[in-house]
């Protein structure tokens, strides 16, 4: 008995992104190691042969993983970017409404729910783990050519500082975003209570404004 070619395609959808489902649980929990596709087959209640046939490889499928929970991410960057320029015209951003835009869609990513918040943390807290090969990859991947459109808005902002400053202080902003959302979950207790993990607003506000005056005053020395 054959099915349509809508329901073959749609079936192989859900299987698809069960599997990917899968594929972010045990990554964020165990890491690449700690991932084999058997078990997210298992887990996804199909075979073997059908992690194979979508994916190919575990790297292949942790990659797709990724991708889907970036890929979203970064366009909201550029849309924020986009709406920033039209706002100053002809004008060179601020070094703070650069930075709003790279860190500003991770902050309304992880406010969509406790699940999202607490999901996207451990991703972010794998970056601090995964083995060299793999993160430089993933880096080529997903933020290569967005490194550099926000490096050309930085230059454009300040147009006399030096290349080397320039990519110091971009990294030292992206570290402190991606250590600020990895150690969020122990906000709580580290405040004793007086900062609430749930207010991410209040952190990406926060993160913005710290972010901005440490990425300027780096420059002006």
């Amino acid at each position: 008995m054959s099915y349509p070619s809508n329901i073959t395609s749609t079936r192989a959808e859900k299987t698809r992104n069960r599997l990917l489902k899968s594929t972010e649980s045990i990554f964020a929990n165990r890491g690449f190691s700690g991932l084999t596709l058997r078990e997210v087959a298992q887990r996804s209640q199909t075979n073997l042969a059908s992690a194979h046939y979508h994916f190919g490889s575990k790297e292949a499928m942790v990659l797709e993983m990724l991708k889907s929970r970036v890929k979203p991410i970064n366009q909201r960057r550029m849309e924020c970017l986009q709406e920033a320029r039209e706002k100053t015209g002809d004008k060179p951003l601020t070094t703070q409404q650069i930075l709003q835009a790279l860190i500003l869609p991770i902050g309304e990513e992880i406010a969509k729910s406790t699940h999202s918040r607490e999901t996207l943390a451990q991703l972010v807290a794998r970056t601090f783990t995964e083995p060299a090969r793999f993160i430089e990859k993933m880096h080529r991947k997903f933020f290569g050519d967005l490194c550099e459109i926000f490096m050309d808005e930085l230059r454009r902002t300040h147009p006399h500082s030096e290349e080397e400053d320039l990519y110091w202080n971009l990294h030292l902003a992206i570290s402190s975003m991606l250590g600020a959302l990895a150690q969020h979950r122990r906000l709580k207790d580290f405040s004793k209570g007086n900062c609430k993990e749930e207010d991410t607003q209040e952190m990406i506000e926060r993160l913005v404004v710290f972010a901005s005056h440490g990425f300027e005053a780096g420059i002006s020395k």
